[in-house]
């Protein structure tokens, strides 16, 4: 995923522009990306409870779901790569350089984005999401609360804005909107405001609520439920292993330091939930690290890369080797699956890939690594989903509003 953008970087210097400094600049209407991705990627994809629900005092109520999606089909990655170019919040390119380095952005790309899909495969992105749903709308339906739930993607159909163009045909009343991540980020719940807004200005008459629950990482039930699946794994994986060898490595979605800087406050949840994750786990050595892009060549992004954590571990031969990703991300994409399964299992598995000047322990052996499933249908986390949805329902909760409904304004 970071060599992506380095190529996109390059472009961008070829071309001689200079890169703007706030992300908004950046920022390109999901409507145009949808019509580029919409050409080559079938919209069938399965529709959650169309029609909605109303519940004893008249309100539909939608739990809607986003993220920037993923490839599952091969034919899939043109229009992935194009969408991604094009609406990245990571790119600080203004729309109309956007358009005209598309093209270049595509072929520079693609050889690369196309072997590593070729060496994970499909990610089974929208059938683990599928699960995650349907865990959700279990809890629901065991809770009594009547709700229906959506899901929009950044990147790939359906497009954010397009899913709130449903919610609004079918009459929804209340929306309570999720990342599927803990974390609040610019370039996450952030980007999924903003393409809700756009879709909302050609939705004048649509009276509704929509409440973004904002985080949910430094949630003392969050943690503990994260604290105890790590747990839970470890021991079913490294059964004969005592939690002092087996070394967990934690990866979260990284971050420029440009964005951090401009108040971005992702990293900081996140290494807040890690030390209190190390509390909840003492027995275990735990090493975080963050999956970066490497939007350009010689930016400063937050560190330390999980991949040189992969080394550190090699070299204090850690003989068991956990790595998580749950901290971020609640479905497997190709962040975990090629960055954490392919390049981080390399450098943990084979003594060829130790970097310049690292010298495995005397009593090395090739660790046994594995990486932790996701939250997908977890019913931990569905119930936390829930908890979280019937709060911000009472305005309780860390939440954003978006939108108010007429008579509240």
């Amino acid at each position: 995923m970071k060599h992506l953008n380095l190529l996109m970087f390059m472009m961008c210097v070829s071309a001689l522009i200079s890169c703007a400094e706030n992300p908004q600049e950046a920022r390109m209407t999901s409507e145009t990306a949808s019509e580029t991705a919409s050409e080559t990627v079938s919209e069938g994809r399965r529709t959650f409870n169309v029609g909605g629900k109303a519940d004893e005092g008249g309100r539909r109520v939608a739990l809607f779901l986003t993220s920037h999606g993923d490839v599952d089909e091969y034919e899939e990655i043109e229009p992935y790569i194009r969408s991604a170019f094009m609406k990245n919040v990571g790119v600080p390119l203004p729309k109309v350089l956007r358009e005209l380095l598309e093209d270049p952005a595509y072929w520079l790309a693609k050889d690369l984005v196309e072997g590593q899909y070729e060496e994970i495969g499909a990610t089974l992105y929208r059938e683990n999401a599928d699960r995650q749903i349907k865990a959700i709308e279990a809890e629901l339906e065991a809770r009594g609360l009547i709700a229906d739930v959506y899901i929009g993607y950044n990147f790939m159909p359906e497009f954010i804005e397009q899913t709130t163009e449903r919610m609004a045909r079918d009459g929804v009343t209340d929306v309570i909107v999720f990342n599927k991540g803990a974390q609040y980020s610019l370039a996450t719940l952030g980007e999924s405001i903003t393409e809700m807004e756009h879709a909302l200005e050609r939705l004048p008459e649509w009276d509704v609520r929509i409440t973004a629950v904002r985080q949910f990482s430094e949630d003392p039930r969050f943690v503990k439920l994260l604290a105890d699946a790590i747990k839970r794994d470890a021991e079913r994986y490294f059964p004969e292993v005592p939690p002092q060898d087996v070394c967990l490595l934690v990866a979260s979605h990284g971050l420029p330091i440009r964005l951090i800087d401009m108040g971005d406050p992702a990293v900081d949840q996140m290494k807040d939930t890690v030390a209190k994750l190390r509390d909840l786990l003492p027995e275990y050595p735990l090493y975080h690290g963050f999956l970066n892009d490497d939007f350009f060549p010689g930016a400063a992004w937050v560190e330390p890369n999980a991949i040189d954590l992969a080394h550190e571990l090699r070299s204090v031969s850690c003989p068991a080797v956990l790595m998580d990703a749950r901290l971020s991300f609640t479905t497997h994409h190709r962040a975990t699956l090629y960055d954490l399964d392919i390049e981080a299992r390399e450098i943990l598995e084979e003594p060829d890939t130790l970097a310049d000047g690292v010298t495995p322990h005397p009593l090395y052996t090739p660790a046994q690594v594995v990486l932790a499933p996701q939250w997908d249908d977890d019913p931990g986390f569905a119930e936390l989903i829930v908890d979280l949805t019937e709060e911000a329902l009472r305005g309780e909760g860390d939440l954003i509003q978006v939108k108010a409904p007429a008579q509240a304004q």
